[in-house]
């Protein structure tokens, strides 16, 4: 691991990928070694974070799945680095490709944007939830994937979304609730006691639209149900 380093910044795109893939192996093997693998991993973090943020796409999507796997083994180690330098960079992708995606064809599931699009929001959710990230950090990891819960969005993004939100919510439920049900609420929450204020939020009586049934999707498996009282067409 220590001699592909300073290999991550080669100039050839094809010994980067094939250090990334032995970096990710490398870190597979250390991972029980604690010890060995937090120093190495803090050796290899700049020129890795140059992998995920100016890169060939191709690149970028081997050296994410190297940070999922670091993830997996350093735990909140990394927390504040990946909030600091990579979150924002791969929100700021999401957000971007996003329109792209709602108004493509068939077609756009075939090229690079798309797979690094499926890859991030696959692996988001999980890296989100091991890293320990703070509120701030979620609450821009749950804007920015909202975006992909809409049914114009080519259906394995919808899935993948749809799977950061269910991490987010072992998280912190209350705060993905209360985004959900301000995106859309099908029915009022009558206070327990007439001496309290009814609960008004964005999304009570709002007509349904491209995000309607994958919210009430999520609100209904991983919420009380009772309290979801329109079915999803």
């Amino acid at each position: 691991m220590e001699r592909c380093i300073h290999l991550l910044s080669a100039p050839s795109l094809r010994l980067r990928l094939k250090v990334l893939d032995v970096l990710e192996l490398c870190v597979r093997v250390l991972s029980e070694k604690e010890n060995e693998l937090l120093p190495m991993a803090h050796r290899c973090w700049p020129a890795l974070v140059q992998r995920l943020t100016a890169d060939d796409p191709l690149a970028v999507l081997r050296a994410f799945r190297v940070l999922c796997t670091l993830g997996e083994t350093c735990g909140d180690f990394l927390g504040r680095r990946v909030s600091k330098e990579i979150l924002p960079k791969l929100c700021s992708s999401l957000e971007h490709h996003a329109p792209v995606s709602a108004k493509a064809g068939p077609v756009y599931t075939h090229t690079m944007a798309y797979k690094l699009q499926l890859a991030v929001l696959q692996g988001l959710g999980s890296l989100c939830q091991r890293l320990d990230l703070g509120e701030k950090d979620l609450d821009v990891v749950c804007d920015t994937c909202l975006l992909y819960l809409s049914c114009r969005q080519p259906i394995r993004l919808q899935e993948a979304s749809m799977s950061v939100f269910r991490h987010l919510i072992q998280v912190d439920p209350d705060s993905v609730w209360f985004t959900l049900a301000e995106l859309h609420c099908p029915s009022p929450y009558v206070p327990p006691h007439p001496d309290l204020h009814p609960v008004k939020l964005s999304g009570m009586g709002r007509p349904r639209d491209e995000y309607s049934d994958n919210v009430l999707k999520l609100l209904r498996e991983e919420f009380d149900s009772e309290m979801v009282g329109e079915s999803v067409g």
